[in-house]
């Protein structure tokens, strides 16, 4: 340590002049001591999406293959049934349904006779203020063989069945018209006392129709009274002091009215 600290000057030189040699050897040979040598890249871990978890099924018991045929033709006999188990008879076939039967309606009861000219009980099937609706009602009875009045109440039209000798036979056409929610009375209904004035008389229902709807539609009160066969289209029942009045309109309008009273 002596000679150091007597020659310190010459060491330090001499350690100057090592690390000159040493640089111009390093750089003439290209290395870099103080270069920090580059880290190897490292991929990320890859990430996968997890695999999903499918059922395995368990395997179908599958049938046992039937044995290979050898490859020479060898014609195979049936085996003799085994005692006791013998093949069944094939199943005869089911008998074909027979086809339904087709249903008539049971034909409609006949309405009870009428009495003529000495019944005293009726039936009242409806009463209407537009006389064509009575007709027309009057018509269908009369087709299921009833025997059919239309009379008039005012300036009403009622289509009434009869007469019948009894009230059990009035009944008995009560509860077969029960649709039309009947009515029995006893008697007969008079001729209204009017007064009226007559525009037509008709053998033809449909004729008399027509010209009540008519003359309903111009306004006038109308009614039709259907009895013995003739259907007789009436105007009124009228005030005393309008009858005049009522018979020029209908003559104008090219009618031939008659005035009917009743008793």
């Amino acid at each position: 340590m002596g000679w150091l600290r007597e020659n310190w000057f010459d060491a330090l030189l001499f350690v100057l002049l090592a690390a000159v040699v040493v640089a111009i050897v390093l750089f003439l040979t290209g290395v870099n001591p103080f270069a920090r040598r580059p880290q190897p890249a490292v991929a990320p871990p890859a990430v996968t999406a997890p695999e999903p978890q499918t059922e395995v099924a368990e395997p179908a018991a599958t049938e046992p293959s039937p044995p290979e045929t050898p490859a020479d033709d060898v014609t195979v006999l049936p085996l003799p049934p085994v005692a006791g188990t013998e093949e069944p008879a094939p199943a005869e076939p089911a008998p074909a349904p027979a086809e339904p039967a087709t249903s008539r309606p049971a034909p409609a009861p006949k309405p009870p006779a009428a009495s003529p000219g000495r019944g005293r009980y009726r039936v009242s099937v409806g009463a209407f203020t537009r006389p064509e609706y009575a007709v027309d009602l009057a018509k269908k009875l009369e087709a299921e063989g009833y025997p059919v009045r239309i009379e008039v109440i005012g300036r009403v039209s009622r289509v009434v069945v009869g007469p019948y000798a009894s009230r059990a036979e009035a009944e008995r056409v009560e509860a077969a018209l029960a649709r039309y929610e009947p009515q029995i009375y006893k008697g007969d209904t008079p001729i209204p006392a009017g007064p009226y004035l007559q525009v037509g008389a008709f053998k033809d229902l449909d004729r008399a129709r027509s010209l009540a709807k008519e003359l309903k539609e111009a306004g006038y009160p109308v009614a039709v009274y259907y009895r013995d066969g003739w259907a007789k289209v009436w105007v009124g029942p009228l005030e005393e002091g309008e009858v005049a009045a009522v018979r020029k309109k209908l003559e104008d309008a090219g009618y031939r009215p008659v005035e009917v009273r009743g008793g």
